[in-house]
């Protein structure tokens, strides 16, 4: 049972991530929110607990992003209530991913100690 359960809750939170997805671009007409991607869905084995993680084109635009999602997230579960096969719509916990981020900073470091050290290799491309 366990193992059917995990592969339901990762079918459950793929499904949502490309509705959710849509829903933010499409279903909420009163806010810009071309700058939100989502880039990730876990849910919880239960299907209680929808955590959404969010990238933005500026990382400075991070807090308007969560604060645009959690101030809709009634409208988006009853999206999403019409879409899944659950009894329950999972509550959406909205974070930000940071992983992005994190690659653009270590890839500028990267760039900067090429440039620096002449005996560093080549990246492959």
């Amino acid at each position: 049972m366990g193992h059917r359960d995990f592969k339901r809750s990762d079918r459950v939170a793929a499904h949502l991530r490309r509705c959710l997805a849509t829903a933010i671009h499409q279903n909420l007409p009163d806010e810009d929110t071309s700058f939100i991607a989502i880039s990730d869905v876990e849910v919880t084995r239960d299907l209680s607990v929808a955590t959404v993680y969010i990238n933005t084109l500026d990382p400075s635009q991070e807090k308007l992003a969560i604060q645009t999602l959690r101030l809709n997230e009634k409208p988006l579960r009853k999206i999403m209530a019409s879409q899944l096969n659950t009894r329950k719509v999972p509550e959406l916990r909205f974070k930000y991913d940071s992983s992005l981020e994190y690659g653009r900073k270590l890839e500028t470091l990267i760039q900067k100690a090429r440039a620096t050290d002449p005996n560093l290799p080549e990246e492959d491309s």
